[in-house]
């Protein structure tokens, strides 16, 4: 290089050529790739019909009731002179008595409580 001679009053100066300087600068980039799935959960279920035939019992009671009423005691005694024939009169004896009578037996049905 040839070197001039300082002309006064003008600065001098010398520029070198440019240094070039490479900066590497990264950066990160995230990228997601989507891969899908799907599950269906089955829930099964089962119905069991039982078929159930109830049955019931009932009881029916009767009770059947009757009045039996005997023969009148009310029995007119016969007048002074006769004398009583079988089954009239206090004289007749056991069993001879109008239905239903003290010593005479109760009638089959008839309420021995009355």
């Amino acid at each position: 290089m040839r070197h001039r001679r300082p002309h006064f009053g003008c600065p001098k100066q010398v520029v070198h050529p440019t240094k070039q300087d490479v900066v590497h600068c990264c950066s990160k980039e995230v990228v997601q790739h989507v891969h899908p799935s799907h599950t269906t959960v089955m829930n099964h279920h089962l119905i069991e019909n039982q078929h159930v035939y109830p049955h019931s019992t009932s009881t029916v009671n009767t009770v059947n009731s009757i009045d039996v009423f005997g023969g009148a005691y009310n029995v007119p005694a016969p007048g002074p002179g006769v004398a009583p024939g079988p089954g009239v009169g206090p004289a007749a004896g056991p069993g001879v008595g109008p239905v239903g009578a003290p010593g005479r037996p109760p009638v089959p049905g008839a309420n021995p409580w009355r």
